[in-house]
């Protein structure tokens, strides 16, 4: 088993020791054998995606997409302590569908005086260019529609391509996360035992 496989499988085996706990619901089985039943991504698939929006993916990225397309309904990665979500992992099919409404222009924070005022551009991250929106951002996680992880193809020059960025809505801002999706991943273990 490859690294990213294995840290899919013990982010399930954590998930399912603690999910009462952390979802405040059981996990019902249908829900279970849905992300069993998830294939990976071929090779041709993440070629068509990178061809279609001119990025290559990450390695990690890459590896993780081979192993598992997607986790159907399971929040299978907790990379963020500040917040106590998990997030469900996009299917490559859901990730171009989401582009099409979502980080598919460029807006900068400063386009929206009345939300970002010097103090709060003062908090972004200097690894992250001020957008709110991005053409360049990849969201690949998300938590009910309002949580988004991306990944990061336009970052300032103290970030680098591919990092994980995350877009929080209600305020709306973006912080950093983590250099790469392995990272995030592994932070999940870290998180949860913080959270149970």
């Amino acid at each position: 088993m490859d690294k990213m496989a294995a840290l899919m499988e013990k982010n399930l085996q954590l998930l399912l020791e603690n999910v009462e706990e952390l979802t405040g619901e059981e996990l019902e089985e249908e829900t279970l054998e849905e992300y069993r039943a998830v294939q990976g991504a071929s090779e041709a698939a993440l070629e068509d995606f990178e061809a279609r929006f001119q990025i290559r993916l990450p390695e990690g990225f890459r590896a993780l997409y081979w192993y598992k397309d997607g986790s159907g309904f399971l929040p299978l990665i907790w990379p963020q302590e500040e917040y106590y979500h998990g997030y469900r992992l996009l299917s490559l099919e859901e990730i171009g569908r989401v582009k099409g409404y979502f980080q598919h222009e460029d807006r900068e924070m400063a386009e929206y005086p009345d939300c970002f005022d010097e103090a709060a551009l003062g908090q972004l991250d200097r690894r992250i260019k001020p957008h709110l929106f991005c053409r360049r951002w990849f969201p690949f996680a998300e938590y009910a529609g309002a949580l988004y992880l991306m990944l990061d193809y336009d970052p300032s020059e103290a970030g680098t391509v591919g990092q994980v960025i995350c877009y929080i809505h209600d305020p709306d801002f973006i912080h950093y996360v983590a250099p790469s999706v392995t990272c995030a991943l592994e932070r999940t273990e870290a998180v949860i035992e913080g959270l149970v």
